[in-house]
């Protein structure tokens, strides 16, 4: 990604330890919407019942998310692209609240790239003939900066969300280039490191269903290449995104004022651990992401160990809207990072932000032929992220344990948890101590998650068999002490009563603090167990004829695709035996009964704010 490279990396701050608590789209964009945990916004999957855009309405998470909290300190909020899973044929007219201006992807054409059908703040979705998706996304993108420069006297927040890499669902099961990328980089292979199709020896020491994998043979190891290639082509066009939001920025002199974010909503493996490609995994191909910054203050051409997480963005952005602390949401679990922004070689200061959740619920989706996932593929991880020590601490629904120094095994292939038969000393004090973090931050709120520490410490002064009063740990290297060892020991070990496809609290007993079992329910209605609406079509879309997106369409402007352009008709949009008021009535009636996002813009044109861009 040639514009990438050039405009954001050489002109910002790329932040190497960024991660994505959850590594699924859905769960991941409302995380970041809601500055929540997954287990605290109980939107734990892609599809019901863990969750979709039916379940965050209903959840009333959208009542009460980023694009308010930045409408109410000035700012003019937007949103282009993917939204969430679940935005559909049957929901449009119910749009996302809180954007003043939301043009988003419609299921079932979300993953269909020759067959881009957008909905404008729920109006008739209308689709766009004749041109690739990721090119409509491009030319709304600039049609909106323009809008917003020309027409706007106050500062902005723009989120872009292109589908792209993502595979097409249907029609091969791979990412669909543009046109003009689609012969490029022939020769290009996936890279092949020591996680890539690992000897038996690994795999033995994994959990779960991964450890009955098969290694990789030449003909899927050849589709891997061939989806990475793919992959890397429709980023082409992700790139060219990038290019042109800059250069009109630069162009209109917003360019200086303008904090510019590109990242993703998850990682991905092509290879890693045996499973030719997906994500859903606690592995750092999974759960790293890309998270560069460009802006005001941003040191450029930096690479930064400081961690972040999806859950810090939206105190971060507002942070950069100046809104003081006392006003945020009181729910928040992230912290603002914009001092690590414009100071990206400073120590964390404090070692409990080295501390990252991680955790996932459900099946895993192998998105390869020849390979098939597990239902049991939910745990709870802990990543420790320090420049001294590092580690990723999983426990699985099944019983299993995973531990990997990831100083020493970057790649996570040498599980330490597995020679627990005869483990060293330290290894077993080790893992007391990170069950014990662990314990904490699966199910953590609020200040609990920004210092897992302070609740440990709490539990610790409270056990009367404790070592004299005004002693105190606060690090995982301070914890180590033989003294702490009764404490650390003592504790219940992380476990899962059995593995379901949902969150649900009495299958993840205990809890530290016991007050952590409300699981965010303080702050969304509880809708556990829900149906989405279905309306059968009457009549198909029928996708381009051909790829789209040849070199003569790399800038056709908005106005200019919609010549093409037409409203889908009521036999496309389908009809539906049961209104959405009558699901939602029924939905909460069920859950009462207890039956079983890649970058953001802010910008200012007048006035001391500035304006923010999310590419996502």
């Amino acid at each position: 990604m040639p514009n990438v490279q050039s405009e954001l990396v050489e002109k910002g701050t790329a932040f190497k330890n960024h991660f994505a608590t959850i590594s699924n789209c859905c769960p991941s964009r409302s995380s970041l919407f809601r500055g929540q945990h997954g287990h605290n916004t109980n939107i734990t999957h892609v599809t019901a019942p863990g969750g979709n855009y039916q379940k965050w309405r209903l959840s009333n998470l959208d009542k009460d998310y980023l694009p308010m909290w930045l409408g109410e300190a000035g700012y003019r909020t937007e949103y282009i692209g993917k939204f969430l899973n679940g935005y559909s044929r049957e929901l449009y007219e119910e749009s996302p609240k809180g954007w003043d201006v939301v043009d988003a992807l419609i299921d079932p054409w979300m993953y269909q790239f020759n067959t881009p059908i957008f909905s404008s703040n729920g109006e008739t979705p209308i689709l766009y003939r004749g041109y690739h998706q990721t090119d409509v996304i491009r030319a709304k993108a600039i049609s909106r900066l323009q809008n917003l420069t020309e027409k706007q006297n106050q500062p902005f927040y723009l989120t872009i969300a292109p589908v792209a890499p993502h595979l097409q669902i249907g029609g091969g099961g791979l990412p669909v280039p543009l046109a003009r990328h689609m012969d490029t980089h022939e020769d290009l292979k996936a890279p092949q490191n020591k996680a890539f199709n690992p000897d038996q020896n690994s795999t033995n020491a994994k959990p779960s269903w991964l450890k009955n994998l098969a290694s990789l043979n030449e003909t899927q190891i050849e589709r891997i290449n061939l989806h990475y290639r793919r992959r890397i082509q429709a980023l082409m066009g992700v790139d060219e995104i990038v290019h042109d939001v800059v250069q009109f920025l630069e162009t209109t002199n917003l360019l200086n004022n303008t904090y510019i974010v590109f990242s993703s909503d998850n990682g991905y493996h092509l290879g890693q651990h045996r499973i030719g490609a997906g994500k859903t995994l606690p592995y750092i191909a999974d759960t790293n992401v890309p998270f560069i910054v460009r802006g005001p203050g941003v040191p450029q051409g930096e690479i930064s160990r400081l961690p972040g997480t999806h859950l810090d963005l939206a105190p971060t952005f507002l942070d950069i809207a100046c809104v003081d602390k006392e006003d945020l949401p009181v729910f928040l679990d992230g912290r603002s990072l914009l001092q690590d922004w414009y100071h990206p070689h400073n120590s964390t200061g404090s070692e409990h932000r080295d501390l990252i959740n991680i955790e996932f619920w459900g099946h895993s989706v192998v998105e390869a032929p020849g390979q098939r996932g597990d239902g049991n593929n939910s745990y709870k991880a802990l990543r420790v992220v320090g420049e001294d020590s590092a580690w990723l601490f999983t426990r699985w629904c099944t019983g299993e344990t995973e531990l990997y120094n990831t100083l020493t095994d970057p790649f996570e292939v040498d599980n330490l948890a597995h020679k627990l038969n005869s483990p060293s000393n330290h290894t077993r004090r080790l893992i007391h101590r990170l069950n014990a973090l662990l314990l904490v931050t699966k199910s953590c709120e609020r200040d609990h998650c920004r210092n897992p520490w302070t609740v440990l410490q709490s539990s610790h002064e409270s056990d009367s068999d404790a070592p004299e009063s005004g002693e105190i740990f606060y690090s995982l290297k301070t914890a180590m002490a033989e003294k702490y060892d009764p404490f650390f020991s003592s504790l219940p070990d992380v476990h899962f009563k059995e593995c379901l496809k949902v969150q649900v609290a009495g299958n993840e007993e205990p809890f530290l603090p016991s007050s952590s079992r409300s699981l965010g329910g303080d702050y969304r209605e509880h809708i556990d167990y829900y149906e989405s609406p279905s309306k059968p079509a009457q009549k198909g879309v029928s996708p381009n004829e051909k790829n789209q997106g040849a070199e003569d369409q790399r800038n056709t402007t908005l106005a200019e695709m919609m010549k093409t352009a037409r409203e889908l008709t009521v036999e496309e949009l389908g009809s539906s035996n049961m209104s959405l008021n009558e699901e939602e009535s029924n939905s909460h009636e069920r859950s009462r009964r207890g039956e079983s996002i890649l970058s953001a813009v802010m910008s200012t044109i007048a006035g001391s704010l500035a304006s923010v861009f999310l590419l996502i």
